[in-house]
């Protein structure tokens, strides 16, 4: 693993060419296909990004470019995933099929990874906690769905739910959770991505329990 120094200097170079890729598209085009308003100005302008049950704030100008999300600075990695979900998003529909991490390409490798940073800390938390699972998922922006003992839907991104389902323990068997993927993403996400993003989803839950 790299020492946080250099993972912080990778991390703005990986922003840093999403950011120059985004500047040189369409961006009113790439906005409306994301589901995100655009406010052009001379000079740049600002952008309005459904992000869980919030908005990040993009503002684009000859001197700057930033990312807010209820007025604080959204952190590099979410700013990272932002870029490349307003950079990859594709003008497809939400398939309503949805798959595993296993299913992604390349996730059944990185899939121990992917369980560490979202899957086993959500379960640690609300394996034995069914009704805080419900509210804290809730209070981010999810929906109840019919799906296991407990079933929650969160859109992410505009084009990006994701559904968190909740089996309760049993006598014989622990308490399971299964985090799914609406198809489409697939098209304009990388596992790597799509990793980060349901981290971020964990963060959030786990984060407002405190």
């Amino acid at each position: 693993m790299l020492p946080a120094s250099n993972r912080e200097e990778e991390y703005k170079k990986a922003r840093e060419i999403a950011k120059q890729i985004f500047l040189k598209s369409n961006i009113e085009e790439q906005c409306r296909i994301a589901g995100a308003k655009w406010y052009p100005k001379l000079g740049g302008g600002k952008i309005c990004l459904p992000f869980f049950n919030s908005t990040c704030q993009i503002i684009i100008s000859p001197s700057e470019f930033f990312f807010t999300e209820n007025g604080k600075e959204l952190n590099l990695t979410n700013q990272i995933l932002v870029l490349h979900y307003l950079n990859g998003v594709k003008d497809i529909p939400i398939a309503h099929q949805y798959i595993s991490f296993r299913q992604v390409p390349s996730g059944e490798f990185y899939y121990p990874a992917f369980q560490r940073r979202s899957t086993v800390p959500l379960l640690k938390v609300f394996g034995k906690n069914p009704e805080g699972f419900r509210t804290i998922a809730e209070k981010i922006g999810g929906r109840t769905i019919n799906l296991g003992d407990i079933g929650i839907e969160i859109f992410v991104f505009p084009k990006v739910p994701i559904r968190l389902i909740l089996w309760l323990e049993e006598e014989e068997f622990p308490p399971e959770l299964q985090i799914l993927f609406d198809a489409s993403i697939i098209e304009f996400l990388s596992p790597e991505d799509i990793a980060v993003l349901s981290q971020e989803v964990m963060i959030r839950m786990v984060r407002s329990v405190r």
